[in-house]
């Protein structure tokens, strides 16, 4: 057990891939990587690491810019109350600690979003500071490095990963162990046939020596989807779209969407919108699209959203949102299943302008 971190150490120094985060020391940057990196992987996630940095170089950038602007660098990426907590928390250290940073994971903690792993990865990248950084790479290489079989979605089986690691830290280059144990369990101990025979310590592998690296760790099921259906009634008067934004306390809150009818079954044509007594459709229209329900997958939910397009001759009143113009709607925040329905409604070669 000695050898582990000098070979974990020795490994990731020669294998390890030079990502940007890696290369500095700011927290700031090692703050936006992470939580980027806990809802996508890297191939993606350097992307839009790329984009925040570039358009908010540093935490006044970010704490001085609207919601809308934050969430519209944030599309595509899901978990939207992130991305406002990320918001939130830059203003406080900008506006309440004169934009200083924590510099230790005390005071990281403190921040609105930070919990336990990301505070303990800042603590660790950005400060060297001595914290087991414990992420899903981490405990697959641990639970068969040691032979964990409970469940590891069970919180008790993750304290028993993190106080492992903490055994482990090699003090004073616990920064460089924790990046080679993320990093193993990202490119060698895979979720599916992992690649022992490149592996640093599979001599000390109890699920290598007792083949059992596809039973180790053990998962188990998720709950149930939700199943939803979301009819969306998209009105276009001349260049413009009516949008409204979506309330607090459900999916995507904060975003921008047409009006939405959540009902029991998914509408199969526009009839049904017009029987829909929840909003009267003006009588007098230009034309009229529709899509067909599409089902969408997010982690917790099954998704049937269908959309209805109509254009009108003039604007109805008595509407709760606003009004944007088409060639603004790329920089409207919304969902990913948002763009996706108006990039549809564009290839039907209407001449519509939604980019």
């Amino acid at each position: 057990m000695s050898q582990i971190p000098t070979s974990v150490i020795t490994w990731y120094k020669a294998h390890g891939r030079d990502l940007p985060w890696r290369q500095t020391a700011d927290p700031y940057h090692i703050w936006l990587s992470e939580v980027i990196l806990q809802q996508t992987r890297v191939a993606q996630g350097l992307a839009y690491y790329n984009k925040f940095k570039e358009i908010f170089p540093k935490i006044e950038n970010l704490a001085n810019a609207s919601e809308d602007q934050v969430l519209e660098q944030w599309q595509g990426l899901g978990y939207y109350s992130r991305a406002r907590n990320l918001h939130l928390a830059a203003k406080h250290v900008w506006n309440e600690l004169k934009g200083q940073f924590p510099q230790n994971y005390d005071g990281l903690l403190k921040l609105k979003g930070i919990g336990d792993y990301t505070a303990s990865a800042i603590a660790s990248f950005a400060y060297h500071e001595d914290k087991a950084v414990v992420d899903g790479n981490v405990i697959r290489v641990v639970a068969r490095l040691f032979g964990i079989t409970s469940d590891v979605r069970q919180g008790k089986t993750v304290q028993q990963v993190k106080k492992i690691v903490d055994e482990l830290l090699p003090k004073g280059n616990s920064y460089l162990f924790n990046q080679g144990m993320m990093e193993l369990g990202a490119l060698v101990c895979v979720p599916k046939n992992p690649k022992c025979s490149q592996c640093p310590v599979s001599e000390n592998c109890f699920a290598r020596r007792d083949g059992q690296t596809e039973e180790i760790p053990f998962k188990s099921k998720l709950k149930e989807k939700r199943i939803r259906f979301l009819n969306y009634l998209l009105l276009k008067v001349g260049d413009e779209l009516f949008m409204t934004k979506r309330g607090p306390g459900d999916i995507w809150e904060g975003l921008y969407e047409p009006i939405l009818f959540e009902d029991e079954r998914a509408y199969e044509d526009v009839g049904d919108f017009v029987q829909n007594k929840t909003f009267n459709l003006p009588e007098k229209y230009e034309y009229i699209r529709f899509i067909p329900a599409q089902k969408h997958i997010l982690t917790h939910q099954e998704l049937w959203v269908s959309i209805c397009l109509i254009s009108l001759k003039e604007k109805p009143k008595g509407l709760s949102g606003i009004w944007i113009k088409e060639n603004e709607t790329a920089s409207t925040p919304k969902s990913i299943i948002i763009s996706k329905l108006l990039s549809e409604l564009n290839s039907l070669q209407l001449h519509l302008n939604f980019n």
